[in-house]
């Protein structure tokens, strides 16, 4: 019995720590897409480039969607910073770009609804992506 046990706590964990993986480099791969979609910006006025930063959102939301299944994926407005890990509920992920001094940062907060909660394992989600604005002017 303690062998049963002990094989199906570490079965668990390597379920879930494989499922964590398989998020995160989603997740990676996500807000580095965003942030490029957003750097490279849409034309402005006197034909300049500008932050699109509308445009990264869809982007990092179409990555990520197939491997956080059940998970509530929130878009805020662009050029409203994400809140706080500890106040975006559980099973909740947040997608935020603002652009501040020539950046463009794209950011993924919050705990995905399909991780297992093991003591002392934290299997949130905080990334971001920091790119220049590219601007070209004629």
């Amino acid at each position: 019995a303690m062998v049963v046990g002990t094989f199906m706590l570490l079965l668990l964990g390597a379920v879930s720590a494989s499922i964590y993986t398989v998020q995160r480099a989603a997740a990676v791969t996500a807000v580095a897409a965003g942030a490029r979609v957003a750097a490279s910006g849409m034309p402005g006025t006197a034909g300049a480039a500008r932050p699109d930063l509308a445009g990264a959102l869809p982007v990092v939301r179409r990555v990520v969607s197939p491997v956080l299944a059940g998970t509530r994926l929130r878009s805020l407005p662009p050029d409203r910073p994400c809140p706080q890990l500890a106040a975006i509920p559980r099973g909740q992920v947040d997608l935020c770009a603002t652009a501040a001094g020539g950046m463009v940062t794209v950011r993924l907060r919050g705990t995905p609804a399909d991780s297992i909660p093991l003591p002392g394992l934290d299997w949130s989600l905080d990334l971001m992506a920091e790119v220049h604005v590219v601007t070209f002017a004629p």
